[in-house]
């Protein structure tokens, strides 16, 4: 065990000096005052070295950190040097990466304790894309996550499948129809009603909750779920099956779900994160070419009705 854990430590910190010595462009750490939560919200932003180089807009993920965790992790646990080489093998367009906290157990929801759900939707994304030059459309949106953040990942795509282009939910802790009976959740705040677990709360918090809205809805998202086969005791591989399941029903070809050796930590992340940016890219890259395609097309038929009906002109 202790074997075990120093090799976690080293690689984390090979990863933390692998993102910030390997990696172009530049991390910015940001911040902005909350109304809704009444409170400064901070968040780190990633800009390519495209960002520096272009005068366009550019496509953004959130990326949703998981339990106890905060707007840094990711970074320091190797993610953007994952997607720089991504970006040079050609198999990822550059993209702004948004890293948000809403504090290490928020559940990215309007629960009990905050409204992190409208904080994000409301006030950060209006507020990043305002500041940065940003996509603003739908196509220019990507939100992923793992662990909490693959359950807020999960939540944010089928609530506003308008916004989403593509999502990815690594190891989401989506406990259905409930946590285990000695499970830390339950005594986490967002949860709670009188200072006790309050399994309706959950359950109306929960993606199982917005199945039948999303079902109706004419907009889907394309969704990627992975989750690592050693994590027996919570049950992950079980949890992820059944959404797979589910979203197979709904949306057949718009969801894949991959199994793959690890347990519920950074490595497994690492492993699983390649292929998860892969599968947003040329989802939202097909979204963004049909948006394309659209408009093109809108401006021909008008051009076309232009020269049929040119404007009548005064004497």
């Amino acid at each position: 065990m202790f074997l075990k854990t120093m090799l976690s430590i080293a690689v984390s910190l090979f990863f933390t000096f692998l993102s910030v010595d390997a990696t172009a462009g530049r991390a910015i750490k940001d911040s902005y005052q909350s109304t809704v939560l009444g409170r400064k919200v901070e968040f780190t932003v990633y800009l390519p070295d495209e960002y520096a180089r272009t005068a366009g807009k550019l496509s953004a993920i959130y990326l949703l950190h998981g339990l106890d965790g905060d707007q840094n992790e990711w970074l320091e646990n190797g993610t953007i040097g994952i997607f720089n080489t991504l970006v040079k093998k050609g198999v990822l367009q550059p993209r702004v990466v948004i890293m948000p906290s809403f504090g290490p157990q928020s559940w990215w929801v309007d629960g009990a304790a905050d409204k992190a759900e409208t904080a994000l939707m409301q006030e950060l994304m209006p507020h990043v894309e305002s500041k940065y030059r940003l996509l603003s459309d739908r196509a220019g949106r990507a939100v992923a996550g793992w662990s909490m953040g693959g359950y807020g990942a999960l939540n944010l795509a089928m609530k506003y499948p308008d916004r989403f282009c593509g999502a990815a939910v690594v190891a989401p802790e989506i406990y259905d129809p409930l946590p285990a009976e000695t499970s830390a959740i339950r005594r986490m705040p967002q949860f709670m009603t009188d200072q006790a677990f309050d399994p309706a709360e959950w359950q109306a918090l929960n993606y199982t909750a917005r199945l039948n809205a999303y079902r109706s809805s004419s907009i889907k998202v394309p969704i990627w779920i992975v989750t690592g086969d050693d994590d027996a005791l919570l049950g992950l591989v079980p949890m992820a099956a059944q959404l797979y399941g589910r979203l197979l029903e709904i949306q057949p070809g718009q969801s894949e779900l991959r199994v793959i050796n690890g347990e519920l930590d950074w490595a497994t992340v690492r492993n699983a994160l390649p292929n998860a940016l892969r599968y947003i890219n040329r989802k939202c890259q097909s979204d963004a070419h049909r948006n394309a395609a659209i408009r093109t097309l809108k401006h021909t038929v008008a051009q076309a009705d232009a020269l049929q009906h040119p404007p009548v002109r005064g004497r």
